[in-house]
């Protein structure tokens, strides 16, 4: 798949995070300047990538993610924790069952949840974001701000990195 981008720059990092589990952090840096973040949680570094190439272009076009894809139809989505429960079975009996859009936030971390919002934010009908396990949130609000709005600085090592010029 093509970058929605002019890339001029690519950077990824491996950092451990607050809660001990590692991440793959990517910047892309647009020949226009936009610098765009992104993340993955598994061992492959495209996935993060992507998303940065998406955060930068939804950046230069100073639109939310969502903005990129559609109107907002929703000022906020539902969060249900799978309590114990393989989060991908919890998806997979929901939609079948109430016909409903679900995205899985397997790590239950907040850049996850974050980036789930912004991609649920222009479906029709019911939109939940499925965890593993209760994290002390019901919904999270859909951000306006340009981007995929996640709060990279959350993490402590993220704050550390130096990324090239």
């Amino acid at each position: 798949m093509r970058p929605p981008v002019s890339i001029a720059h690519v950077h990824v990092h491996a950092l451990r995070l607050a809660s001990g589990a590692e991440a793959l952090v990517a910047r892309v840096l647009t020949v226009d300047g936009v610098a765009g973040f992104g993340f993955s949680f598994g061992p492959e570094a495209f996935p993060a990538r992507d998303m940065a190439a998406w955060d930068a272009a939804a950046r230069s076009r100073r639109v939310p993610l969502y903005g990129l894809f559609g109107r907002k139809t929703r000022e906020r989505v539902s969060i249900v924790a799978g309590n114990g429960i393989d989060p991908f079975v919890c998806v997979l009996e929901d939609v079948r069952k109430k016909r409903e859009s679900r995205l899985l936030a397997p790590n239950g971390h907040p850049w996850e949840i974050a980036y789930c919002a912004g991609l649920l934010a222009t479906l029709d009908g019911e939109a939940r974001i499925c965890v593993p396990r209760a994290i002390g949130l019901e919904s999270i609000a859909v951000s306006d701000s340009p981007g995929i709005a996640i709060d990279w600085f959350f993490e402590p090592a993220f704050a550390g990195l130096r990324w090239h010029p």
